[in-house]
């Protein structure tokens, strides 16, 4: 809150005793918004040493996420690595099983094209058996009625 007064007081002082302030700090220009004003810097130095912080916090961060690379234990590292490798294994011969359910699914389509055909043809010469029965029994008929 200090720091605060201060520049306000400080901007004031420069602003009204110098030629600096021109019009600015005529009867017209309200207080409230030299104290604006001056709260806008406060926070600009704000945030601006908040981000030197964070930036630091970060820069510590990160050293020591590569000291932790050296130090790691290279056994849990392999380890990893081996999961890794295993799992693409795994990756590669599921899509390999992949293929071949592909494969069997095109030979099953060819197949029922194949049946549907079949039961096609199959209807066709029932229906020419039945006509060629139906003619046989009126021959019969006829010939039983003579």
């Amino acid at each position: 809150m200090i720091k605060k007064i201060w520049i306000i007081t400080v901007a004031l002082t420069l602003f009204s005793s110098s030629s600096i302030a021109g019009d600015f700090c005529s009867d017209n220009v309200p207080l409230t918004e030299v104290i604006g004003a001056a709260n806008t810097l406060n926070d600009s130095r704000d945030l601006s040493a908040g981000l030197v912080t964070t930036s630091a916090n970060m820069l510590s961060l990160s050293i020591s996420l590569v000291d932790a690379g050296r130090t790691a234990n290279t056994e849990y590292v392999r380890a990893m690595l081996q999961l890794s490798q295993d799992i693409l294994d795994m990756a590669d011969e599921i899509a390999r099983m992949a293929d071949k359910i592909l494969v069997m699914a095109d030979d099953i389509g060819d197949m029922s094209k194949r049946i549907v055909k079949t039961q096609q043809i199959q209807s066709e010469n029932l229906a020419s058996t039945r006509t060629n029965i139906l003619k046989a029994q009126s021959n019969f008929n006829s010939i039983l009625n003579r």
